[in-house]
């Protein structure tokens, strides 16, 4: 008898997790949010139906603009180490109400929803959500991104020498 009990709260588990899955994904399709912090540049509007409250990201007026301001910035080569001191000198915070720092901003660049697609596991839904950039300037700070991914001390040098962000280490790269 336990047996037979502990088949059935196994199946149910597994049923609960792809009725849960399913219907997460069917609301990053409509656009309602999923949980967790919203992205800078974005709050949480509740509709409230009774019973049942959806909740959509909406731009937030406030914090768009330091959105657009920090990728038009890296946008013009700007260093990020440049603009997380702009950004912690004018006493902006990230999405947690924290200072800047090299992880917030890369998590800033690769979001997508920047440019309206929503995402949920490795499903992706354009035009879900409001757009604060446009696909130009989101692709203009990836190819930046692209171009200082592999000679990350380009920036560090204090004078420009011709084999920079070329040659590599054969040992420790």
């Amino acid at each position: 008898m336990e047996s037979v009990l502990e088949g059935m709260a196994e199946y149910y588990s597994v049923e609960l997790a792809q009725k849960v899955n399913r219907n997460m994904l069917l609301n990053a399709e409509k656009g309602s949010f999923n949980g967790g912090k919203p992205a800078l540049g974005y709050k949480l509007e509740i509709e409230d139906f009774g019973t049942y409250k959806k909740k959509k990201l909406v731009i937030d007026e406030e914090t768009a603009p330091i959105v657009k301001k920090v990728f038009e910035m890296r946008a013009n080569d700007v260093p990020v180490k440049d603009i997380i001191k702009f950004l912690n000198d004018n006493k902006y915070k990230n999405s947690r109400n924290r200072p800047f720092n090299k992880n917030s901003l890369q998590h800033l660049f690769n979001n997508k929803k920047y440019i309206g697609i929503n995402t949920y596991g490795k499903e992706e839904f354009p035009n879900a959500v409001p757009r604060i950039i446009d696909d130009e300037l989101f692709e203009k700070v990836q190819k930046i991104k692209e171009k200082y991914k592999h000679s990350p001390g380009i920036k560090k040098a204090t004078e420009r020498y011709l084999l920079t962000g070329k040659i590599f280490c054969g040992h420790c790269r």
